[in-house]
């Protein structure tokens, strides 16, 4: 008995490694509203940075700007995925973005920063509303500095219409604050969990990226550098965990077959 059963484990490995493709997984994994979470919720953060940049320099009017961003831009998404989970959260959080831009110009430099510090700490109250598996999930980080560096591609393209030239501000910022926060993303999440070559790489990627749209290059530029590290950045193996699970499975059977045997 133990025999027929070990004799079907090539045929379970194949099973469970070809039967659910990396594909289809990242494809449900890209609408999950967790994903949508904490990509929106690092996008405001990125918002938030550069409103205070803003202030710091003086420029109001830019940091006014950045500051509407998270309630013009994402309230109407994240709140109901809060507001499921927290009531009391969104509320606050709704409260605080709601009336931070008209703040800005009445406050100062460190005023200003206390009010960001304090809706970042409601911000992270909102991502650890997240599933515990998703908290621990590597391809889940991974996917979210994907989705961050193809907005932040998206936003440059908008920002800079002929190199050299930044034809939008806030837009060219955007795209600067995007990058940091997936590079955030990245150092805090992912870095320790993958080989020491491909974080090498992806490091440079960050340096060269953020000299290159610090200089201005062409959107062309950035979408070349952007599209050349995606590939880089790993993908968790789907298929070997589902082998792993059909191993364990199997293993499970097999451990409730021998003692039947012995007992005989």
């Amino acid at each position: 008995m133990v025999r027929r059963y070990l004799m079907l484990l090539p045929i379970a490995l194949l099973i469970t490694s070809t039967t659910i493709p990396y594909s289809s997984y990242a494809e449900d994994l890209s609408m999950d509203e967790d994903l949508t979470l904490i990509v929106s919720i690092e996008e405001i953060r990125g918002h938030l940075m550069q409103a205070l940049n803003n202030k710091s320099r003086g420029d109001d009017d830019m940091a006014v700007a950045h500051a509407g961003h998270p309630a013009a831009e994402y309230l109407g998404e994240i709140a109901p995925i809060i507001e499921r989970r927290s009531p009391k959260l969104i509320d606050e959080l709704r409260d605080r973005l709601v009336r931070l831009p008209s703040k800005v110009p009445a406050v100062s430099y460190e005023e200003l920063r206390a009010e960001i510090d304090a809706i970042d700490a409601l911000l992270e109250d909102a991502s650890n509303l997240i599933s515990d598996e998703k908290k621990g999930n590597l391809q889940f980080w991974l996917e979210v500095v994907k989705v961050l560096l193809e907005h932040a591609e998206e936003e440059y393209e908008e920002g800079v219409e002929e190199e050299g030239t930044v034809s939008s501000r806030v837009e060219y910022e955007d795209a600067q604050a995007f990058i940091v926060r997936a590079e955030h993303v990245f150092t805090t999440k992912i870095k320790e969990s993958i080989g020491s070559d491909t974080s090498a790489v992806i490091e440079r990627f960050f340096n060269k990226v953020k000299i290159a749209i610090e200089e201005k290059r062409s959107a062309d530029k950035i979408k070349e550098l952007i599209d050349g590290v995606m590939p880089v950045i790993p993908e968790f193996p789907i298929s070997l965990m589902l082998v792993l699970v059909g191993v364990l499975s199997l293993a499970i059977m097999v451990g409730r077959v021998m003692p039947m045997r012995s007992s005989m």
